[in-house]
């Protein structure tokens, strides 16, 4: 992939009415990548000549695999959001077969295949996601109530400048306050104590702090290249807290002791003395005073790594793909939908019937994200106009940022 793709521009004209949003208004440029249940693309908005990444998703596969209730909950969840560290949904809609999602487009890679490729992280680099990372997970809690619960390298995306963005929101889930959740959700290496307590009945659930130890398993991760626990995936719950709680955490000699006191924090096992909020991270000596949050959240801080914009930052296997996936795509089963009306005019294709089914029939069908309210109100408010998300004061955007998966 050669140049750089425009970003999104709140400036441009979008339609007034979201209803009126379909495939049409999307050209496809290429496909990036396959999901379990769909495929994802670069597609360019038509009017507004932007592009986006779309991941499109049979409703027959959801239907069967009973996973279409959690898509539409996935959605429902993305729409409220609006975060420069978040990888924002602009729009949703479907057809006869298919699901879409219209997204920000970040073509910089994970941070698995930049794990893969290099091995580990400089401190600095590290540092600077773990910030931007924390300030998606202060949105999140504080203004959302929304426990992302999958926090890992390979749900942390970069985009064209290096900075990270936070995504797969699948088991992500909004607390009432006052209440917990207790199901057995997350990637286990990356599961903080409290969830495996609560699968085996130790605790009745857990909250927001989950997503805190899993952002300092990612830490560590990213600057040792290993996880701080290795177990095998046969260890059952019990013995993994065994090991958590084992003080079996390696802390190399080499690192400083502001660092080391930091993960230790992280780490703890004891919820007490754990680092699990917002407000303890940043106060906490290592970060106090030698990072600059505000500055990160305006993307005013130059992260030390920029991913190459000359080729597709993810396995090579997925540019292999792009000939299948792009024969395959709803564009091109589009007009072979229609030429099929011409021939056939009588012919009317059955939706699958289920319970399921009926939920994408009462879904709305062309789902627009808040963001287009937000840029209508910095429109008639001026540039200058901020609002207040948890504890952190976050700028409305006047632009979208570009950087393979979703």
């Amino acid at each position: 992939m050669g140049g750089r793709f425009s970003v999104p521009d709140s400036s441009r004209t979008v339609r007034s009415n979201p209803s009126e949003t379909q495939l049409a208004d999307f050209s496809l440029v290429r496909s990036i990548g396959r999901g379990a249940f769909g495929k994802v693309c670069i597609v360019e908005h038509r009017g507004m000549k932007t592009f986006y990444a779309c991941k499109y998703m049979s409703k027959n596969s959801l239907i069967k695999n009973s996973v279409a209730h959690n898509v539409l909950r996935e959605l429902e969840l993305l729409r409220e959001l609006s975060h420069p560290f978040i990888v924002n949904l602009y729009f949703t809609f479907q057809d006869e077969e298919f699901i879409y999602e219209v997204c920000d487009l970040l073509l910089g890679g994970d941070l698995r295949f930049h794990l893969n490729e290099q091995g580990r992280f400089s401190e600095e680099r590290a540092k600077l996601y773990l910030c931007e990372i924390a300030l998606a997970l202060d949105y999140l809690h504080n203004r959302c109530q929304i426990v992302h619960r999958d926090i890992k390298p390979e749900n942390i995306l970069l985009d064209n400048d290096g900075h990270a963005h936070l995504t797969d929101f699948n088991l992500a889930i909004k607390l009432s306050p006052g209440t917990l959740a207790n199901s057995f959700s997350g990637t286990r290496p990356y599961m903080a104590p409290e969830i495996l307590m609560t699968a085996l009945e130790q605790l009745p659930g857990y909250d927001f702090a989950v997503d805190f130890w899993a952002l300092g398993v990612t830490f560590y991760e990213m600057i040792r290249g290993i996880r701080p626990y290795d177990f095998s995936p046969d260890f059952s719950s019990l013995q993994v807290l065994r090991l958590m709680s084992g003080n079996h955490l390696v802390l190399p000699s080499r690192w400083s002791s502001d660092l080391i006191s930091f993960i230790s924090s992280m780490l703890n096992y004891d919820l007490n003395k754990r680092i699990d909020t917002y407000e303890k991270l940043t106060a906490h000596h290592y970060l106090y005073g030698r990072m600059n949050l505000q500055k990160i959240l305006d993307k005013q801080t130059f992260p030390v790594f920029v991913p190459r914009n000359n080729r597709l930052n993810c396995n090579s296997s997925r540019d292999l793909l792009e000939r299948r996936t792009t024969n395959s795509s709803p564009l091109h089963l589009r007009l072979q939908r229609r030429q099929s009306k011409l021939r056939h005019p009588n012919h009317n294709p059955q939706q699958p019937q289920s319970s399921d089914a009926n939920t994408f029939t009462e879904y709305n069908r062309f789902r627009r994200g808040s963001i287009l309210e937000q840029d209508n109100c910095q429109k008639r408010t001026g540039a200058g106009v901020h609002q207040s998300y948890g504890s952190t004061q976050y700028p409305f955007r006047t632009s979208r940022d570009t950087t393979c998966s979703m």
